[in-house]
């Protein structure tokens, strides 16, 4: 956290009094956004730690807010324009998920591309939740991601008919199970069966239709929460690297200042040491006054020079343990530049930025994969179950004629009539609709079955990409955590 001061304005709560306030928190290991609501009374750090203690214990968490990146005070929390930014943050969040929501035969629209730098120009913020425990050399690896439904289960039964075949026995829920043969085959016509078997075949397709249309809006979802929660972690990782170089640039200028008052210092020290005898010897050509060497000779000592008037001894005993105090100060300075040469040279930090930035560039890429593929395929399976619902809507028209044209026949001549096929020319016509329409559907469920495919197939690269962004994110976070407490 750096030392410059945070000017904010205290939220005023007479408007609302009782209103909550909602807060997102996001998880910086998994991407998992956590929303919070608080009474404006309860909105502090602490109830919030309290509120993830599921998530991490709240003696591991370290909440970060920005940018500016700092550490989650108080303070901060309760400040207007902090909340207000929280809530652009949701918003700009919110763009990225609700586009895909869709009422009913209406196509998927495409989520906003994320913009991972978009905070610093928006002035939007958030709340990342970084674990302390994972930050540690022995924390266990991330599991690998795993997206559902990786397989869909098709019906082999179709639902049952809506039409009431006159043939068909009491009770039995609009006809035949399946394509078999009715119990009741026995008492309707081989056209009439034949009508039956069509509309159970058409029910059918629209059944696996419905489920591989609904499978792929499920698919899409899922790979849209995932693709969404590795959004969340590239985020986290630039807070997480912007508070790191808060740090670092703090600690730059403390190193430069240091530095100077340093070289400053010692040269000064060094030219006094590497003067000493030097200066003794020119002592040695300065001579006392002759009453001062008078005086000395009175009292039985020998003083010529200035150099006899120093204790020469005590003063190189002197002079050697600052030479050594001087060295062991320079062997200090050399350990801190070279522990301070192990946070990275400019070199080293932009090759990072370089692999971050090429890490959140795969993101991109398979959000718009999820954004364009996806939903094209999305939109193609709503399509073609309108095609099997119009298909099926079409041979229920037509059985169902036939069917009413069938009882009035038969009130009318009895089972003289049945007897003499009088309805047989309708069915014939019917059977040639509804063939008609066989085969041009007949594509239908192969084209959704491979589309699902390709779904299945996107699916596992967004799940394997997660797992690759978990696994760099935890060896990232265990870098700056190292570079921090240098």
């Amino acid at each position: 956290v750096d030392g410059r001061p945070c000017q904010h304005r205290t939220v005023t709560m007479t408007s609302h009094p009782h209103q909550p306030i909602h807060i997102r928190v996001l998880a910086a290991s998994t991407g998992v956004t956590y929303p919070i609501s608080l009474h404006p009374n309860e909105l502090s750090v602490a109830n919030i730690r309290r509120h993830l203690a599921g998530a991490v214990p709240p003696q591991d968490q370290i909440l970060l807010l920005g940018p500016p990146y700092k550490v989650l005070k108080d303070s901060l929390l309760r400040s207007e324009a902090v909340l207000t930014s929280l809530r652009l943050g949701d918003e700009e969040d919110a763009a990225q998920v609700s586009a895909g929501k869709k009422p009913e035969a209406t196509p998927v629209a495409a989520a906003t591309e994320p913009r991972f730098g978009s905070a610093e120009r928006t002035g939007s913020r958030r709340i990342f939740l970084f674990s302390k425990r994972a930050l540690t050399e022995n924390s266990p690896e991330a599991p690998p991601c795993r997206l559902e439904p990786m397989d869909l289960t098709l019906p082999t039964e179709p639902d049952p008919s809506p039409v009431a075949f006159p043939w068909a026995q009491p009770g039995a829920a609009g006809g035949s199970s399946a394509l078999s043969a009715s119990p009741s085959a026995s008492t309707a016509s081989p056209l009439h069966h034949a009508l039956e078997v069509y509309e159970r075949r058409f029910m059918l397709n629209l059944c696996c239709g419905r489920a591989l249309a609904d499978g792929a809006d499920v698919r899409l979802a899922s790979m849209r929460g995932c693709v969404s929660e590795m959004i969340v972690m590239a985020r986290a990782l630039r807070a997480a690297v912007s508070n790191l170089s808060d740090h670092r640039n703090g600690a730059s200028r403390t190193r430069a200042e240091f530095v100077s008052a340093f070289q400053t210092a010692t040269a000064e020290h060094a030219a006094i040491l590497q003067r000493f005898e030097s200066k003794l010897a020119s002592l040695a050509t300065v001579s006392l006054h002759p009453a001062l060497a008078s005086t000395a000779r009175a009292s039985g000592r020998v003083m010529e020079t200035l150099l006899d008037t120093v204790p020469v001894e005590r003063e190189r005993a002197w002079m050697q343990r600052c030479q050594t105090s001087h060295q062991r100060l320079a062997g200090l300075f050399a350990e801190l530049e070279g522990e301070f040469g192990q946070l990275g040279a400019a070199a080293e930090w932009e090759e990072t930025a370089r692999e971050d930035s090429s890490a959140e560039e795969d993101i991109e890429r398979l959000f718009s994969e999820v954004e364009s593929g996806a939903i094209d395929i999305c939109n193609k399976q709503a399509q073609r179950l309108n095609q099997l619902t119009s298909e099926h809507g079409e041979v229920v028209r037509v059985v169902m004629r036939v069917v009413s044209e069938d009882d009035e026949a038969e009130g009318e001549g009895g089972a003289e009539a049945e007897a003499s096929g009088g309805g047989s020319q309708d069915a014939q016509a019917a059977f040639s609709t509804l063939e008609k329409l066989s085969k041009g559907s007949a594509d239908v469920l192969p084209s959704m079955e491979k589309d699902d495919t390709k779904l299945r197939e996107l699916m596992l690269r967004v799940a394997d990409g997660k797992t690759e962004v978990m696994r760099r994110m935890q060896q990232r976070l265990r870098e700056v955590s190292a570079a921090q407490s240098a």
